[in-house]
């Protein structure tokens, strides 16, 4: 079933339309909401919060962007407003794929997820969306309501934050896209 038609469905109420919905985006909501919680349980509690608010508020989707990119930007909102309402600071996990022939050991990681955590919230967003999620420049853009080069910008600002501080603690990082 093409996308254009499960939409569709959903919008004249087919249940089993938005079960098939969330079994295609669940895996990909509960990852993005885990990076923003590092609690398997509150990922799962929000990605449920994310498929409601989506069931409630297809009719405002117009269609004027790919059907992930409206869904990622309502997990991004309901991600924040959990961090804003319990006061929590993002702790990001699992956001890099380390190289085969690298480990890291658990200080490595703590310490990664540190840099992580200190970057400011619109560089965070970006790492997250590239390099977690995997999505295009434009995909990220429309996602954040600025423009690719924005987003490349603060893409490469984000990285070099990084990689400073990353150096300080002398780990070295391999994501799916090349290194940081």
């Amino acid at each position: 079933m093409e996308e254009k038609e499960l939409i569709d469905r959903i919008r004249d109420g087919d249940k089993d339309a938005f079960v098939v919905f969330v079994d295609k985006y669940k895996k990909k909501i509960v990852s993005l909401c885990y990076s923003y919680t590092s609690d398997y349980g509150e990922a799962e509690d929000l990605s449920q919060e994310v498929f409601i608010a989506f069931y409630k508020n297809i009719s405002n989707f117009r269609g004027d962007s790919l059907v992930s990119t409206y869904l990622y930007r309502i997990t991004i909102n309901i991600c924040l407003n959990f961090k804003k309402k319990n006061n929590l600071k993002s702790f990001l996990g699992g956001l890099f794929n380390v190289h085969k022939e690298h480990s890291l050991n658990l200080d490595d990681k703590t310490y990664v997820r540190q840099c992580i955590r200190e970057l400011p919230e619109d560089l965070k967003n970006v790492i997250v969306l590239y390099y977690y999620i995997g999505l295009s420049y434009k995909e990220i853009g429309d996602i954040l309501g600025i423009s690719e080069r924005a987003v490349e910008g603060r893409l490469y600002r984000a990285k070099q934050k990084l990689k400073v501080n990353l150096e300080k603690g002398e780990v070295v990082l391999w994501s799916n896209k090349g290194t940081i």
